[in-house]
C-alpha cells in the first residue's frame, strides 16, 4: 500500500524540466515583465535624445562636446548608436519574446471563445440578461428568423428558441493588434541588426559602391535651385545612374524627399557645398628661417610634393576651413565656411623619416614662429575645393515589415472599436402566446440597445 502511494506521488509531481518550462512561461507572460521592458525601452530612447547619433556626426564633434575621455565612454557604451546597440537589441528581443508569449496565451483564449457555441437559455434566465423583454405576441417562426437575418445575424433553431449572433470575430481584434506589434518589432530588429545609414560625399563623375551590393552608382551632375531674385537655396538636385556590370540600368534625378530607390536601398539628397576637408587643393609658400623663398607648391589633401632645394617631401595631412581647438587641444572645423582656413603639414626627408609637423593658418601665419624653431616656414596662401553633393544612403530592411505591422495594428483597433460580438435569444412560448427576448454584447453599447428595442417592437407588431 505504501509503495502504491509513493508511486502515485511520483506520477503527479511534475518533472524538473516541466517545472522549468512552466516557470519560464510564467516569466515570459508576466505583465510586470512587459511593463519593465517598456520602461527600459523608453529610458533608452530618452538617453538617445541626449547624445547625437552617428550619421554625419564626426568624432571630433563628440570630443568637442564631451572631451576625449567622455567620447571614449560614449563609444564603449554605444551611446552614439544606441538604437542598434547590443543592449537595446537584447531588450527589444526580450520584449518580442514577452509579446509573443502573451499573444499566444491570448490567442488560445480567443480561440476557445470562438469555438464556444451559443447555447439555449432557460426561460427564467432571461430576466438576468443585460437586455430582456417579454412580448405578448405569436409571430410565425419565419417572421422571427427573417427579422433577425435582416439585421445580419446568423440564426439557428434549437427547440423552442432562436439563437442569433454576429461579429464573433471581433474577439480577435486585439489579438490582431498584438500580432501587428510583433511584426513591427521584427521590422525594427531587422533594421537594427542588418540596416545601415551612411553619408556619402560625391563629386561630379564619381562612382561609388553601396555596402553589400554588387552595383555602383555614378554621380552624373548636381545643381542647386534658388528662390527668385535671391541667393537662398530652394532645392538641391543630383542626377544618379545605377550601373551593373558597367551597364546603365536606372537613372534618376533626386532631391530632398524624393530619393532614388534600388534593391532595397534609398539614396537621399542630403547636402551640398564645397568639399574642403576631403578634396581641397591648397597652395603653400615655403621659406627658410631667414625669409628666403623656396617656392610655391600645390597639392591636394593626402598628396605630397618635394622641395628639391631642401631635400624635403611635404604631405598635406588635412585641411580645415574653420580651424578651432577643443579643450583637449584636438583640431577640428567648426563650420564648412572659410572663416579660419588651416592646413596640417607633415615634413619628411627623402629617406621617409618624419622631421617636422605643423599647422599653417592663413590668418595667423606668424603662429609658426611662436610654436616652432624649425628650419623652414610654411604659409597657406591659396585654396580651392570642388563642389560636392551629399548623398544619404539608407538600407532599412525592416521598413516594409514595419508598414505591415502598422496596418495590422490599425485593423485590429478598428475591429475592436466598431464591431462588438452580439448575441440574441428568442424563446417562443406557444402555450402562453408570448415571446421572451434576451440579448448581450461583449461590450454593451447604446447602438446594441437600440437594435434590441427595435427588434422587440417589430416582433410585437408582427
Amino acid at each position: 500500500m505504501m509503495h502504491s502511494v509513493e508511486s502515485s506521488a511520483r506520477q503527479t509531481t511534475p518533472s524538473l524540466g516541466r517545472r522549468i518550462a512552466n516557470d519560464l512561461w510564467k516569466f515570459l507572460t508576466s505583465i510586470r515583465l512587459a511593463i519593465a521592458l517598456i520602461a527600459l525601452i523608453a529610458l533608452v530612447g530618452l538617453v538617445g535624445t541626449f547624445f547625437p547619433q552617428v550619421d554625419k556626426t564626426r568624432s571630433v564633434d563628440y570630443i568637442e562636446r564631451y572631451g576625449v575621455e567622455g567620447y571614449q565612454w560614449i563609444k564603449a557604451l554605444q551611446l552614439d548608436q544606441i538604437f542598434s546597440s547590443t543592449y537595446f537589441i537584447f531588450v527589444m528581443s526580450l520584449f518580442f519574446l514577452n509579446m509573443s508569449a502573451c499573444t499566444l496565451k491570448r490567442l488560445k483564449a480567443s480561440y476557445r471563445y470562438a469555438r464556444l457555441p451559443q447555447a439555449p437559455k432557460l426561460p427564467q434566465a432571461f430576466e438576468n440578461m443585460p437586455l430582456h423583454a417579454a412580448l405578448e405576441a405569436d409571430p410565425h417562426d419565419a417572421a422571427i428568423e427573417r427579422a433577425l437575418r435582416r439585421r445580419r445575424y446568423r440564426v439557428r433553431r434549437k427547440g423552442d428558441q432562436f439563437l442569433a449572433e454576429k461579429w464573433r470575430f471581433e474577439r480577435f481584434g486585439i489579438d490582431v493588434f498584438h500580432v501587428g506589434i510583433l511584426v513591427l518589432l521584427v521590422g525594427g530588429l531587422l533594421t537594427a541588426t542588418l540596416g545601415y545609414r551612411v553619408f556619402q560625399v560625391a563629386h561630379a563623375g564619381e562612382v561609388f559602391s553601396p555596402s553589400n551590393r554588387d552595383f555602383q552608382v555614378r554621380v552624373d551632375k548636381f545643381w542647386s535651385e534658388n528662390y527668385a531674385q535671391t541667393e537662398r537655396v530652394m532645392d538641391w538636385h543630383t542626377t544618379l545612374t545605377v550601373l551593373e556590370a558597367g551597364q546603365e540600368v536606372k537613372s534618376q534625378t533626386i532631391e530632398v524627399n524624393a530619393p532614388l530607390y534600388y534593391q532595397g536601398i534609398r539614396f537621399y539628397q542630403s547636402s551640398f557645398g564645397q568639399d574642403w576637408e576631403n578634396a581641397a587643393l591648397v597652395k603653400i609658400r615655403i621659406e627658410d628661417r631667414n625669409g628666403v623663398s623656396l617656392g610655391e607648391y600645390q597639392a591636394k589633401v593626402d598628396e605630397a610634393f618635394e622641395v628639391a632645394q631642401a631635400n624635403l617631401r611635404v604631405k598635406i595631412g588635412a585641411f580645415l576651413p574653420d580651424f578651432a581647438l577643443t579643450e583637449n587641444q584636438v583640431a577640428y572645423s567648426r563650420t564648412q565656411r572659410l572663416n579660419n582656413p588651416a592646413v596640417y603639414l607633415q615634413v619628411f626627408d627623402l629617406n621617409g623619416t618624419l622631421v617636422h609637423r605643423t599647422w599653417a593658418l592663413s590668418q595667423l601665419p606668424q603662429l609658426q614662429d611662436l610654436l616652432s624653431d624649425a628650419a623652414y616656414r610654411f604659409y597657406l596662401i591659396g585654396m580651392t575645393a570642388p563642389e560636392f553633393t551629399g548623398i544619404q544612403i539608407n538600407y532599412d530592411p525592416g521598413l516594409e515589415v514595419a508598414f505591415i505591422g502598422f496596418i495590422l495594428m490599425i485593423a485590429g483597433i478598428l475591429v475592436h472599436l466598431y464591431f462588438k460580438h452580439r448575441q440574441i435569444w428568442v424563446h417562443v412560448d406557444r402555450d402562453g402566446r408570448r415571446l421572451l427576448l434576451g440579448g448581450r454584447a461583449r461590450h454593451a453599447s447604446r447602438g446594441f440597445e437600440l437594435e434590441f428595442n427595435r427588434l422587440a417592437e417589430q416582433l410585437k407588431a408582427s
